[in-house]
């Protein structure tokens, strides 16, 4: 791995580099009006703040820089010669134990105020937390004198939040007025974003058809728009690809999948990639490739351990499992089946949970192990009713029958 010194990763984070602007995106559109909507004195007002709180807690420059920026560049910060990161000024106010706010000239509206609230809104989406990226981005809408732009990148972090918690409908109507407002204003970049998450929605809906049509849309507003940006479009045809699998084409979703990771697998984050090898996994399962499914399986379930993605390694357990069901391997599918049932009981989850048991109810059936058999799915179909996914209570069915079958009732 790429590493750099302590020395070069101070400069590296004091020139900014470490923080990329969305808005970068747009071509400097909203860069410019963040710009004039500072005050002159927003520097001094903030280093005249800064060097107030740390005087007060008595401490040094370099007890608030630490390794992560020199003592000399906070110093330029208090005097007002430089304006620090989004990052930094998190990094100074965490150190002095103020919140963030304490420094702004304008907690309510002041620019560093808003883009702090945005760029914790995307770390806390990548971490999982939606319920508090809603309440944190409803908070900041609420605020007078936001900018359009500023909004629209607000609604798109709410929508996704949303699409999060299943309330689709609601981010779907979300969604449509942002677009109009970008599509209106001419922000192509976020208007693609936008269009990506409008066909996400249709998808969780279960409209693969109308998913697809707005991600064509993204894809094709991306290439008019001469864009460069790899993740972005890696996850679009990465959901493209999804479309193509659910119709039952697995060669077409897997020439797409391997298009997403050539065009971004080096600078795709663990999470993204690991979503890719997954629908790899599937599409090779479903192309009778079972060597290459379980291949890309096991990259996935790699890289998801590694973030601590309980439910995600969960499914790709299940998905595994299945695979060496087929392969009539019942013993080792029966372990991967139960492992991600126990993670799955710890974090308390309801919906994927009866797969998994299902699943190692047809494990020991296939062992000959009726009784046993009888009590998974007797668990999964209890699990099922109190599930909000339809094909869990399918699955629970489908092996309850099985089990009835082979016991003389078939009514059952």
């Amino acid at each position: 791995m790429f590493r750099r010194s302590a020395a070069t990763r101070k400069k590296y984070i004091e020139k900014g580099f470490g923080v990329v602007s969305p808005s970068r995106r747009e071509g400097k559109l909203a860069g410019s009006a963040r710009v004039r909507a500072l005050s002159p004195r927003t520097p001094e007002l903030l280093g005249a703040r800064i060097r107030k709180a740390r005087l007060a807690a008595g401490l040094s420059l370099a007890a608030v820089a630490q390794t992560d920026f020199s003592r000399a560049y906070l110093n330029q910060i208090e005097l007002g010669r430089a304006r620090p990161s989004t990052r930094i000024l998190q990094v100074i106010s965490e150190r002095l134990r103020r919140p963030i706010e304490y420094f702004l000239q304008d907690p309510q509206n002041s620019i560093l105020a808003v883009e702090f609230v945005l760029t914790e809104a995307r770390t806390r989406l990548r971490q999982g937390d939606a319920a508090g990226v809603q309440t944190m981005v409803t908070g900041l809408l609420a605020r007078p004198h936001l900018p359009l732009e500023v909004k629209c990148r607000a609604r798109l972090s709410l929508a996704e939040a949303l699409l999060n918690l299943r309330s689709i409908p609601e981010a779907i109507d979300l969604l449509r007025a942002t677009i109009r407002d970008t599509e209106t204003n001419g922000w192509r970049i976020l208007t693609v974003e936008l269009y990506d998450k409008m066909g996400s929605a249709y998808y969780l809906r279960r409209q693969p058809h109308e998913a697809g049509r707005w991600w064509d849309k993204a894809l094709s507003l991306y290439e008019d728009a001469n864009v460069n940006d790899p993740v972005l479009k890696a996850r679009i045809l990465g959901h493209r690809a999804n479309v193509h699998y659910v119709a039952g084409q697995p060669r077409e979703a897997i020439a797409g999948y391997e298009a997403a990771i050539e065009a971004a697998e080096a600078v795709l984050d663990m999470k993204q990639l690991g979503g890719i090898y997954e629908g790899l996994a599937m599409a090779f399962d479903r192309a009778g490739d079972l060597t290459r499914a379980l291949e890309y399986a096991q990259r996935s379930l790699r890289l998801f351990e590694t973030l601590n993605d309980v439910r995600m390694s969960a499914q790709l357990r299940n998905n595994m499992a299945e695979i060496l069901l087929h392969q009539g391997q019942p013993i080792e599918a029966e372990a991967l089946f139960l492992t991600g049932a126990e993670q799955l009981q710890r974090v308390g989850d309801k919906d994927l949970y009866p797969h998994l048991m299902a699943g190692a109810a047809e494990a020991a059936f296939d062992q000959g192990n009726h009784e046993l058999a009888k009590t998974r799915i007797a668990l999964a179909l209890a699990r099922a009713k109190a599930s909000n996914d339809p094909l869990a209570r399918f699955a629970a069915f489908r092996i309850a029958g099985r089990i009835a079958h082979a016991d003389g009732r078939p009514d059952d």
